[in-house]
């Protein structure tokens, strides 16, 4: 069925840590002892997320990562995409030419209906409300 790849579940774990921590920046190696991820997989996630300008990092001494952005001003639907691309239940959604039924196929207006739900609820949700929730 359905589930959220562990790549979106971290990164979205280590924004919450940046939105959260009291320090002006976190070193990866401080989120990913205090959220339990491995260093090296959380590194390649903070470039995913400095890429998409959702983090952003500073070298040095004092250096680490930091939100680009208030955590109210991060759509989860952004966080998401950064990760993962598009949201797509199935590749009908966007292209109907994907399959022999085409247009006509009336099980993917279910499949859209549920593209437009999900993409609704996670633009109505920001980083802050998950720190809050």
């Amino acid at each position: 069925m359905f589930s959220v790849p562990t790549r979106t579940q971290y990164g979205i774990r280590a924004l919450v840590h940046l939105a959260t921590s009291e320090a002006r920046s976190s070193t990866s190696a401080e989120i990913a002892k205090a959220q339990a991820i491995s260093p090296k997989y959380l590194e390649g996630i903070l470039g995913q997320l400095k890429t998409s300008g959702l983090v952003l990092s500073e070298r040095g001494a004092h250096g680490g990562y930091r939100l680009a952005r208030e955590p109210e001003s991060i759509p989860m639907r952004e966080i998401v995409e950064a990760l993962e691309g598009e949201i797509r239940p199935v590749g009908c959604v966007d292209d109907s030419d994907c399959c022999e039924q085409g247009v006509d196929c009336l099980p993917r207006r279910f499949w859209i209906g549920l593209k437009q739900a999900i993409d609704g609820y996670l633009d109505s949700k920001t980083l802050r409300d998950v720190i809050e929730a």
